[in-house]
């Protein structure tokens, strides 16, 4: 029985990866990266997956804390983008993608939720950063839901210095 759960998880996966192929490879030919290849449009695609597995999780917490915690405070709708960035950690430029969340409230005030992968092989990273405060906080493994309400959590309280 399990091991027939374990192919229906990797089915899964495996088709709806498949299923981005195309659009990753056509958003790797609009953004500009310099080489294009089909590993990296897989990477591209498994990050889209993985993120499409955190929404839920992620806009729950965010409306959250925009229900229970912003009242009075005026906030934009939670925004999400997907994107590409250039890294330089040496002499190599590389490309980072990444898949964000963001919230937003009383102007500079901010949390943003960011998945992410370099060029290079795929290796997710999550981040939460908050913007007026300027932290930023590495999430690993990217899989554990607690730790990640935790750090959320965490970053509200120094965004909004709510506990002082």
């Amino acid at each position: 029985m399990t091991e027939t759960k374990n192919i229906d998880i990797w089915t899964n996966r495996i088709n709806a990866i498949r299923e981005l192929l195309p659009e990753a490879t056509t958003f790797l030919e609009k953004s500009g990266v310099p080489k294009i290849s089909d590993s990296l449009a897989l990477g591209v695609s498994m990050l889209w997956v993985d993120a499409a597995d955190k929404d839920q999780l992620i806009f729950a917490a965010l409306n959250d804390i925009q229900r229970h915690f912003l009242t009075g405070n005026e906030f934009d709708e939670i925004e999400t983008v997907r994107g590409v960035e250039p890294l330089m950690p040496g002499d190599d430029l590389i490309s980072s993608f990444y898949c964000l969340w963001t919230l937003v409230w009383d102007e500079f005030r901010g949390i943003s939720v960011k998945l992410s992968t370099i060029s290079s092989g795929y290796s997710p990273v999550m981040s939460i950063k908050c913007h007026a405060e300027g932290s930023e906080i590495g999430l690993l493994p990217v899989d554990d839901d607690k730790i990640f309400l935790k750090c959320l959590g965490d970053c509200f309280l120094a965004e909004t210095s709510a506990i002082l």
